[in-house]
């Protein structure tokens, strides 16, 4: 059997990694495979759970109700060194911030300055086009950029507001291939229902899915 989704423990202080030395000489020899796939495992957990958690304090400041997912942040991608992960959340459809919503880009944009946020200068764009865009990072917490993009009401005749926010995670050094083995198992085929929600509270325990056989 397959269990398709786990919720990821917040306390991320209770997760003992088993350490399995060879020999019995109690020289210390270097750990097995499967321990050092284990603490490579745990690693990642927290990479996750940090990212995840620095923009989910984002999105409640934007908006503290459910949000569409896009790209749910849990598979692991290559990047330069190792891996990364890739977040994409979306406002509901028809939301409005009922004309307030350059002003609350405004507001995000002066609470991420002051809370430890790294916040590029504001893009500009041609005519035409009225995205309103703050990008970002926050290394320490495991956020190598983040995008919130919105285009207000009234552009282009609109009459509800539409926002995205896109980050991805610091590059990590590992191997993108056998975390998500770990993750999903051998590929074999598509699954009916991969456990990820359509729509999430910022404030939800985010997932991490493992693969477990049994």
């Amino acid at each position: 059997m397959i269990e398709r989704r786990r919720p990821f423990a917040l306390a991320i202080g209770a997760i003992t990694v088993v350490i399995l030395l060879s020999g019995c000489d109690g020289s210390g020899a270097a750990p097995s495979r499967s321990a050092a796939g284990e603490e490579s495992f745990t690693r990642a957990q927290a990479v996750n759970l940090n990212f995840k958690a620095a923009v989910a304090e984002v999105q409640e400041q934007i908006y503290a109700g459910e949000w569409r997912v896009g790209e749910y942040g849990d598979i692991p991608a290559r990047c330069e060194d190792g891996y990364e992960f890739i977040l994409r959340r979306n406002l509901p459809e028809g939301f409005s911030f009922d004309g307030q919503g350059l002003q609350r880009m405004a507001d995000l944009r002066a609470w991420m300055t002051d809370n430890g946020w790294q916040v590029a200068p504001s893009p500009t764009y041609g005519e035409g086009i009225e995205n309103t865009v703050i990008v970002a990072g926050k290394p320490e917490a495991k956020v190598s950029r983040l995008d919130v993009d919105m285009i207000p009401a009234g552009a282009s005749g609109g009459v509800v507001d539409v926002l995205e926010v896109r980050a991805t995670s610091t590059c990590e050094p590992g191997d993108p291939t056998a975390l998500l083995d770990q993750l999903r198992g051998p590929l074999t085929a598509v699954p009916e229902d991969d456990g990820i929600p359509d729509l999430e509270r910022p404030d939800a325990t985010p997932l991490f899915e493992r693969f477990t056989e049994g």
